[in-house]
C-alpha cells in the first residue's frame, strides 16, 4: 500500500492551515457579487452541503483545515445571501423536496 498519500494530505492541510494564519489574512473584505437568484440558490447549497452539515459528503484536506471561526462567517454569508435576495422561505422548502 502506499502510504504517501496520507502524508501529503497532512501536508496540504498543514500549509492551508498556514496560509490562513498568515498575517492580514484575518482582515474583512468588502466584495460585490451580482449573480443571479438560480446561482444564489446553487451557491447556498455548495456552502451548506459542503462545509455546514455534518456528514461530510466528500474528504478534502483543505476544508478539513478550516478554522471554526471560519465556518460561523460562512454560515453567517449562507444565510444573508438567501435572505437579501428575499428567497430563505423557498430555499427551505425545495431543501425538503
Amino acid at each position: 500500500m502506499n502510504s504517501e498519500i496520507p502524508t501529503q494530505a497532512k501536508q496540504k492541510s498543514k500549509i492551508f492551515e498556514t496560509v490562513l494564519s498568515s498575517p492580514g489574512v484575518a482582515e474583512k473584505c468588502k466584495i460585490n457579487l451580482m449573480l443571479s437568484r438560480q446561482n444564489i440558490i446553487l451557491l447556498s447549497r455548495l456552502i451548506e452541503a459542503g462545509l455546514l452539515t455534518d456528514k461530510k459528503s466528500f474528504d478534502d484536506e483543505i476544508i478539513t483545515a478550516i478554522p471554526k471561526e471560519s465556518l460561523t462567517e460562512l454560515r453567517t454569508v449562507h444565510e444573508e445571501i438567501l435572505h437579501k435576495t428575499g428567497l430563505t422561505e423557498f430555499y427551505e422548502r425545495l431543501k425538503l423536496l
